[in-house]
């Protein structure tokens, strides 16, 4: 990029201001995978951004607002075609729109658990929309929950 900027400045246009947007994820995997934050990534351009005179912005919003709200949510079915097993719950894509919109990943439990429950399950875990896309977790290795009881989907804070 710096590069570019040096050859837009030598067709005649003066850049003020360098946007890097967004991208400074967090653990939605939960396994303990080290992310850098913004500091870090400011402190590892800083220098090149000041050689070019350029005032930097970033947006860092879900790396400080994801893994600050859970999104809880009530079984109402638990079902097989045969194939696959599904946990239908209440809540969907309409509240929660990144694991349909990038097939993105969020962890997902049991709000409680109990020590007899060591049988788990491979279900899909799926919204009431009329819609393929409405699911919030894919193959999600899970104990079998029964109606009435509440999944907690994770580091729903930047997009639910």
């Amino acid at each position: 990029m710096a590069d570019f900027v040096t050859q837009i400045r030598e067709e005649g246009f003066e850049l003020e201001f360098f946007n890097l947007g967004g991208g400074l994820a967090i653990d939605y995997e939960r396994n303990g995978a080290l992310i850098p934050n913004p500091s870090d990534l400011i402190n590892q351009i800083r220098d090149l951004v000041t050689s070019l005179k350029l005032k930097l912005i970033i947006e860092p919003g879900r790396s400080l607002v994801g893994n600050t709200t859970l999104f809880v949510t009530k079984v109402i079915g638990v079902k097989t075609n045969g194939n696959k097993n599904f946990i239908v719950v209440d809540g969907s894509m309409s509240e929660l729109i990144r694991p349909s919109l990038y097939d993105a990943y969020q962890h997902i439990e049991l709000a409680e658990t109990t020590k007899n429950r060591s049988t788990m399950e491979t279900y899909d875990v799926v919204g009431p929309v009329c819609e393929s896309a409405d699911f919030l977790g894919k193959q999600r290795l899970l104990p079998t929950p029964s109606e009435g009881e509440c999944l907690v989907v994770y580091d729903a804070g930047a997009y639910c």
